[in-house]
């Protein structure tokens, strides 16, 4: 009998140690044992088992801790940052205007302010479900008021001695890998679609930016024990992550396998749930009036938004239960993952979770993403503009005549052009001001002649074209009929009265007028402005936080990225059209056409003309459902 215990206790010791061992424990199993997937699906079916022991609690920690992010730190963050702006004498932070922020003490010390608050956001946010997933492996109760003890402690660590390497993994690393943690603090930290599109221009350029999303990816995998190992180990934050980096060691396809099954098993049903939504929507948009019909799309997304919040929060606690799993081998401690007691739900915690979905959905139908299909059956999408992104990429290079030919084709409202000056005084037809990705010479635009510039051969995309001069393009876009949006760069190295050679150059074509303007940069839009009134100007920014920026131009030009409805508004108010860029993605076209923005600039104007069309002769109810789902569609 007692040989037949030790055999079975040795045997149990043998599978905690190979469970482990997928995230690096302290073990000697071959590397065949180590990625036995049979041992991960095992692994991960009693962390679900683990999880779903204690749903409610759970499912109320990430409830209540994503409203307390969402409803006070946000807004908090949201008035600190107004208020920093006001320190630096700043209506709206561009890209340009940082410097100048940090540059100033206490506009510094508030965006410290900032960063150290949301560190503790989510501190508090993932450290509530570590402590309380521990406190389950170590065989003790969840009682509030221990899991608030354990989870102070923590916070208090971090308070006495903030963590900067901790701070950018949580604000920086994790955002951007994901890795199925969230929370509404890091929500859409992600690379700008503008920066992708630039690395992804040529087979070269592409290797460098997969590289760069796969060392995103790296590091996550290999910091993903960082947080654990601080909460459960009480180790410093270094020391957390050193940890975690050892630990992964070695394991890197068996972290893939740990975290990818979970992660593609949640998007996988979340998806199918937003077909299944979409279905619903579009049947009773056949059977039903458009009143009706509006008002059930309207319920398909609140179900969407509370039926994939609850498929993310399992997902979560899952990967959170094995996480600590391999904390706690790390730590030469026992876990609990072969204690699993059945689920035992009171009538008491039932109706939590009664209470707390219902809750959940009230908020979330009057969510931003919701509010759209709320305030009106219909769009006035016929009144966007669609703008042509220098030309149109699927039937020529970027900003050449084959490029605008192929464009003006399609019969978009403008084409978008970029423009700047050589060496000797010339406008030319270029984005890159160095020649590297898109002609394979390392060369600044502004160092060569014009014709030097103009007899470089550009491939793109499996197109070839030269670099035309501004001439050239605007005369042949006057022969098109075709409107141009016209951007002036400015890269600093212009030669003194370029705007004088500009508007010259513009005005030879006979098509001033005709054409609108922009530029990133806010001194050459006032300038323009200033010289030239009857022409309509706008402003550029790659990045826009705060209010309408004081510059005096007659449009604003935003990258999608900080584009929301509150900005919209706000333009409205200032009697300033919104125009969009770079919108490729069909979800994102149909959003900001229900939304109403003023103008799309996109590489996609095909599609972007026919989803015009769409949205301008078919009701909200359509479309919205899937709009506004689309982030939990892997298929949008």
């Amino acid at each position: 009998m007692k040989k037949h215990s030790e055999l079975k206790l040795q045997r149990k010791s043998k599978k905690q140690r190979l469970g482990a061992s997928l995230l690096g424990a302290k073990t000697h199993s071959d590397q065949h044992e180590r990625l036995n997937v049979a041992l991960v699906l095992r692994l991960l079916v009693q962390a679900l088992r683990l999880s779903h022991a204690h749903v409610p609690r759970y499912l109320g920690a990430i409830i209540l801790a994503q409203a307390f992010n969402g409803f006070v730190v946000l807004p908090a963050v949201k008035a600190i940052f107004s208020y920093a702006l006001n320190v630096s004498d700043l209506a709206n932070l561009t890209n340009r205007d940082l410097p100048t922020m940090l540059s100033h003490p206490g506009a510094a010390l508030l965006l410290l302010l900032i960063a150290f608050i949301v560190l503790l956001a989510l501190g508090l946010q993932f450290s509530v479900l570590i402590v309380m997933v521990n406190r389950q492996q170590s065989g003790l109760s969840l009682s509030t008021k221990e899991v608030v003890r354990e989870t102070v402690g923590t916070l208090w660590r971090m308070v006495r001695r903030p963590p900067l390497p901790l701070m950018l993994y949580l604000i920086v690393v994790l955002p951007l890998g994901g890795l199925g943690l969230s929370s509404v603090l890091i929500q859409g930290i992600e690379i700008p679609p503008f920066v992708s599109r630039e690395y992804l221009k040529t087979p070269l350029s592409g290797v460098g930016y997969s590289l760069l999303i796969a060392v995103i990816f790296y590091l996550n995998l290999r910091l993903i024990l960082s947080l654990p190992m601080f909460v459960v180990g009480g180790k410093k934050a270094t020391h957390a992550i050193f940890e975690s980096f050892r630990a992964t060691s070695g394991n890197f396809w068996g972290s893939v396998f740990m975290f990818g099954i979970p992660a593609l098993g949640c998007a996988l049903l979340s998806s199918l749930m937003v077909e299944i939504l979409i279905w619903i929507s579009r049947t009773a948009n056949t059977l039903l009036d458009l009143q009706r019909s509006a008002f059930v799309a309207l319920v398909c997304i609140q179900a969407g938004y509370v039926l994939g919040f609850l498929l993310v929060g399992v997902t979560t606690v899952v990967i959170i239960q094995v996480l600590v799993v391999a904390a706690r081998s790390q730590l030469d401690l026992p876990h609990g993952l072969a204690r699993v007691s059945t689920p035992n739900h009171t009538a008491r915690s039932m109706l939590f979770m009664i209470v707390a979905v219902v809750v959940s959905s009230l908020l979330l139908a009057f969510s931003v993403r919701a509010v759209p299909l709320m305030a009106g059956t219909t769009s006035k999408a016929e009144d966007t503009a669609i703008l042509a992104h220098r030309g149109f990429s699927g039937g020529g290079v970027e900003n050449t005549i084959g490029g605008l030919e192929a464009a003006a084709k399609l019969h978009p409202d403008y084409v978008e052009a970029d423009f700047q000056e050589t060496k000797d005084k010339h406008f030319v037809a270029s984005h890159d001001t160095n020649l590297l990705v898109v002609a394979g010479r390392n060369q600044n635009i502004y160092e060569m002649n014009v014709d030097e510039v103009t007899s470089v051969k550009q491939n793109v995309s499996g197109f070839t074209g030269t670099i035309p001069t501004m001439n050239e393009y605007l005369n042949r876009a006057k022969e098109l009929k075709t409107p141009l949006l016209v951007e002036l760069k400015v890269s600093g190295h212009e030669a003194p009265g370029f705007m004088d050679r500009f508007l010259k150059e513009i005005d030879a074509a006979g098509t001033a007028e005709q054409n609108i303007y922009h530029s990133l940069d806010p001194a050459a839009v006032s300038e323009l402005k200033e010289r030239r009134p009857e022409l309509r100007v706008g402003l550029t920014m790659a990045m826009s936080l705060g209010a309408i920026p004081e510059v005096e131009c007659d449009f604003i030009v935003v990258e999608q990225a900080s584009f929301d409805p509150e900005l919209l508004a706000m333009a409205r108010e200032a009697d300033k059209p919104v125009y969009v860029w770079t919108v490729n993605e069909e979800q994102k076209i149909l959003e900001l056409l229900s939304l109403g923005a003023d103008g799309i600039v996109t590489d996609s104007v095909d599609v972007a003309l026919r989803d015009r069309d769409f949205v301008a002769e078919n009701p909200r109810s359509d479309y919205r459902v899937g709009v506004a789902l689309a982030h939990l569609d892997l298929f949008r």
